[in-house]
Order: C-alpha cells, then structure tokens, then sequence
C-alpha cells in the first residue's frame, strides 16, 4: 500500500475516469493518461468504485504505483478521489452488483431493502455499504488514504424518503465519514449530486444544503471535513448557477451560491454535456464556461492528446 495523502490543492482540472469499455486496450490507454495528466498539470485523478466495474480503479492503482516506484511522483504531490453509494460490481471477478449484492453484500447484512433505485442505478446511505466500498477502493487504488470521498447520487435516496428522514441518514453517514478521517483513511469527503444539479426545481430531488452543512458539523463536533460539492455544470446545464433553489439564512439562493455561502468547493462534471455540448461550441468555449463558474472541473478523458488540448486553456 501506498502511504501518505496529498498535500496540494486540487487542481483546477480533474481527469474524470467514468467512461470507456471494460477492456485491456481502454485500461493502457486510462494507465497513460493518469500518467501523463499528473506529470503536466494535472494533479487529481476523480473516480468511483463503481466506473467500469471497478476497473477504472484497478487501473489507476496500476498508474500509480509504477508513477512512485519510478520515482515520477511523490504520494503528496497527487490528490485521488472515490465515490459510494452505489451498488457496484467487479468485472475482474466476472461480478456483476446483484451478483455482488447476493454472495458478498448479503453476508455483511446488506439487502436489497437498503437500496433505493431509479433510471437502473441502486443506491443506498447505510454506512455499512461505504464501508465495504471504502475498504475495496483502498485496496483497488493501492492506497493507504484516499483524500477526497464521495456520496454518490444521494438524491436517488432523497427521493424514496421524507426529507427529514434524508437528513438523519446523512448525518448517521456523516459520523462514519469523520470516523474515517480520524482513523486516516479518507482526508476529507463531499457529495457527487446528479438529479438536483439537472433539475434544481423538481420536489423529489429536493434538500437544504444549509441543513446537510449543519448535520455534517454535528457529526464533527462543530469541525467537519465535508468540504466538496459536484453537479454537472455546462452550457447546456446552468442550472446549479443560472436558477434559485436553495435557502441559506433566510435568503434564496442558487446551489452553486449555497455551496460558497457553505464553504462548500464546488465541482463541475460533464462540461462538454457528454460530447454533445461540441456540435455546437469549441473545448475552449466549453472549459472556459465551467471553469467560470466553477472552483474546479472534471474532464473525462482517456485520450493523452485530448489532454494536451485541455491543458491549453489552463
């Protein structure tokens, strides 16, 4: 295991490793990526367990290893991120997630009643889950800490419950996330938002970023280290800046707003809109929006010369 955390900033920038298929050709082509984006600019590799079925995972603990055994990089000079909340599998293993869930989930007391599902993804706030997911990543990555953590998707939840419910699980989760920096295996964690970021005004979607702040300092005994808020943000998705959706002391505000008002980084996920934002308008145009808006951005990338382009406009 890899020891230590980061001790940068995150990078304006973020190379983002949700797409591509699960085969030998993408992973070398993700292992020369993350070697080259944190050896130009580039210091955060943004994951999640559940990105190709644990592979793109795999794979970044392959780039990294052979980044510090080179001595190319110091584990301090590059920030990873993870993400859990949903339902995953291991495609290494031939697991597929309810193959998952049936024969390694259901053994630790995890069950299908944990899970709230919607457009086919499973995703569930019991900190019994993260901390298997948790567990995996490390070991995935290689890695003794992992500097930023995620809740992904928390609103698929949100929407299969009250909202007072959401928040007393959060914050049950949140005690198990300040349990884990204390222990050193997380440097800090956010929220990867999906629904509420799209559609800021749809009800079921709907919680106070004020009232999640203040769960998180309670579980933190008035100090937390949720720090990180992502939402897709792009020309063609305004929205977390462009439409008043949250209260934050007494007055309405955006959630890109809410989140500085918070303290909360925010992130942007998806600037080119999944490629579909380039029919119309240049990377430059597309990065210099989000960017704009945004403290920092993921781009998804798994092409070197895509990344030499991005980093550009730096």
């Amino acid at each position: 295991m890899i020891k230590g955390y980061s001790n940068v900033a995150m990078s304006r920038l973020a190379l983002g490793t949700h797409l591509g298929d699960v085969t030998d050709i993408v992973s070398e082509q993700y292992r020369s990526a993350i070697a080259y984006a944190l050896q130009h600019g580039i210091n955060t590799i943004d994951g999640a367990i559940n990105y190709r079925g644990m592979l793109s995972e795999k794979d970044e603990g392959i780039a990294l290893r052979a980044l510090i055994e080179s001595g190319a990089l110091r584990r301090e000079d590059f920030c990873i991120t993870s993400k859990a909340g949903l339902l995953f599998g291991d495609i290494t293993e031939r697991i597929n997630p309810k193959m998952y869930l049936e024969n390694i989930l259901k053994t630790q007391g995890i069950t299908e009643e944990d899970f709230y599902q919607y457009d086919g993804l499973y995703q569930t706030l019991n900190p019994t889950f993260f901390e298997i997911a948790l567990e995996k990543s490390l070991q995935n990555l290689g890695l003794e800490t992992i500097d930023i953590h995620y809740i992904h998707i928390p609103e698929i939840s949100r929407s299969g419950m009250s909202e007072e419910e959401f928040y007393n699980k959060m914050e049950k989760l949140f005690f198990w996330y300040e349990d884990k920096v204390r222990e050193g295996k997380i440097r800090s964690y956010g929220i990867a938002l999906e629904y509420m970021g799209k559609d800021p005004l749809e009800a079921k979607w709907h919680f106070e970023l004020e009232e999640i702040k203040r769960r998180a300092e309670n579980a933190g005994k008035g100090k937390s280290s949720l720090k990180y808020v992502i939402f897709e943000y792009n020309i063609d998705c305004p929205y977390p800046r462009s439409t008043v959706s949250q209260m934050v002391a007494g007055e309405k505000v955006t959630l890109a707003e809410a989140c500085h008002r918070l303290g909360l980084e925010t992130i942007a996920s998806m600037p080119f809109a999944m490629g579909d934002a380039l029919k119309k308008h240049s990377v430059k145009e597309l990065l210099e929006f989000a960017l704009s808006g945004t403290d920092h951005v993921i781009v998804g990338s798994k092409n070197v010369k895509h990344i030499e382009e991005i980093l550009k406009y730096l």
